[in-house]
């Protein structure tokens, strides 16, 4: 068997736990940045009757 260096796959597990928290957190800003975009986009259309863009 061969000899595995714990420490390191500890360290490397670490960062990429960590990168894969700042990828989440980016995913999240992303998916609220495109509602927020529709939602203006929405209430901007011109083809939809005013009633709807008035809540």
């Amino acid at each position: 068997m061969p000899d595995i260096d714990l420490a390191l796959l500890a360290q490397q597990n670490a960062e990429i736990l960590e990168e894969l928290r700042a990828r989440r957190r980016e995913v999240a800003e992303l998916k609220e940045q495109s509602g927020r975009t529709l939602d203006f986009e929405r209430r901007n259309d011109p083809r939809r009757p005013n009633s709807l863009t008035q809540r």
